[in-house]
């Protein structure tokens, strides 16, 4: 099962805009999985323009009664125009601590799922190390991407997060540039950090609202954002291609 996380180790740098961008434009069937525990649902609300679907909330209350994985199919809602769909995260961050004991269950009932459907998988998990993180998607990720700016603090945090994340991940950890500034180029953040960066979301804040706040934009084709993101998407699939599809490699975790 290809999975692939997003994710940031601090402030709002896009990491939703970009999971909501990447599950939008997958070429084949993609479950997004709104995995932020800061609760709010931040892509019902945006994308979705405010439309209310039961998600993970629900699907706690599943996991205490052995049904996650018989009620995970029903608690997917199908993203419109696109070979996505999305469940949604919690409502209140307040539900947070309450997920610790479910990550594994869910892991668990997404690998099923891909038996039966064949769907990959991208999570957005938001900002690391707040409770209820979901540290299981996160350590059997094929990819985990971090997005980060260029700026000495934001590089700063992601150097002191990155030994721990290579150590936890059994996949590879892969750097995605974002902001408004670019203070050092991707290969002088790749030397500096010792983690490739796989390439950068192209800044542009109007195009970026149709994805955060679904509000269509009349040029959105011709920006660069959604190009950015089509490459990245490349990008992702092809370090972690499906089974059918995949030559013989070894995960980054068995190197270390």
């Amino acid at each position: 099962m290809p999975l692939f996380t997003v994710a940031s180790v601090s402030g709002s740098l896009g990491v939703t805009t970009l999971s909501v961008g990447l599950a939008l434009i997958w070429p084949r069937p993609v479950v997004l999985v709104e995995a932020d525990p800061s609760g709010g649902s931040a892509i019902l609300a945006g994308y979705c323009t405010g439309v209310a679907r039961p998600g993970l909330s629900e699907l706690v209350l599943a996991h205490r009664h052995r049904q996650l994985t018989e009620e995970l199919p029903s608690r997917l809602f199908p993203l419109a125009d696109s070979n996505a769909s999305l469940l949604p995260g919690l409502r209140a961050h307040q539900q947070a601590a309450s997920l610790l004991g479910v990550w594994d269950s869910l892991l668990d009932a997404l690998r099923a799922l891909e038996v039966d459907t064949g769907v990959d998988i991208v999570v957005d998990a938001g900002r690391l190390g707040m409770v209820g993180s979901p540290e299981p998607l996160i350590s059997e990720s094929d990819v985990t991407v971090v997005v980060t700016g260029t700026g000495l603090p934001e590089l700063a945090r992601v150097r002191s997060w990155l030994p721990g994340l290579q150590e936890g991940s059994l996949g590879d950890v892969r750097l995605v540039i974002a902001g408004p500034a670019r203070r050092y180029s991707t290969s002088e953040v790749t030397k500096t950090l010792g983690v490739p960066v796989l390439g950068e979301v192209a800044w542009d804040p109007d195009a970026a609202r149709w994805w955060s706040h679904g509000e269509p934009q009349r040029r959105f084709d011709r920006s660069p954002l959604p190009r950015s993101v089509m490459a990245l998407g490349k990008l992702l699939r092809a370090l972690a291609p499906r089974t059918e599809d995949a030559q013989p490699r070894a995960r980054a975790g068995a190197e270390r």
